[in-house]
């Protein structure tokens, strides 16, 4: 038996069409395959990324926080130097104050009249025992007062 011309056509022209139909689906299948596995690698890709991306975050943030700390603690010492240097200050000044008190203290008791001086007719006068005489100042001349206090020092 033999097969008809038309049909062998027939039966070679299905053939490739169910080879390439059949090529069609395999590329297809390993298309979709390769897409897959693009898309799986990418989701790895930007996981390990992502993961990277948490670490560098994290270890940012805790450069900041020591840089922070680190700051604090500077500023914290530097207020306690200058509250130091403050109250440093502040106890030298009183110091100074103090001797320059003492020194207007003694300036003004130089001025005042001793138990053996007296103001007369706005003239010191100077008393030992019976004897009376004028106190002088630096340059020969009576020493003025008024009340208890002449206008130069008298030690």
């Amino acid at each position: 038996m033999t097969i008809p011309l038309s049909w062998k056509v027939i039966g070679a022209a299905t053939c490739l069409i169910g080879a390439g139909l059949a090529w069609n689906g395999v590329s297809q299948y390993l298309e979709a395959r390769r897409a897959d596995e693009i898309i799986q690698e990418s989701a790895r890709a930007a996981a390990v990324e992502a993961r990277l991306a948490q670490a560098q975050a994290r270890q940012r943030h805790e450069q900041l926080a020591t840089s922070l700390r680190q700051r604090r603690e500077e500023l914290a010492s530097n207020y306690r130097q200058i509250a130091t240097q403050g109250r440093d200050y502040q106890a030298r000044r009183a110091v100074q104050l103090g001797r320059q008190l003492e020194q207007a203290r003694r300036i003004e008791e130089s001025y005042m009249l001793g138990e053996n001086q007296q103001c007369a007719n706005g003239i010191v006068i100077n008393r030992r025992g019976s004897t009376y005489t004028q106190a002088r100042g630096k340059g020969g001349e009576p020493i003025q007062c008024q009340g208890n206090k002449a206008s130069q020092p008298l030690r």
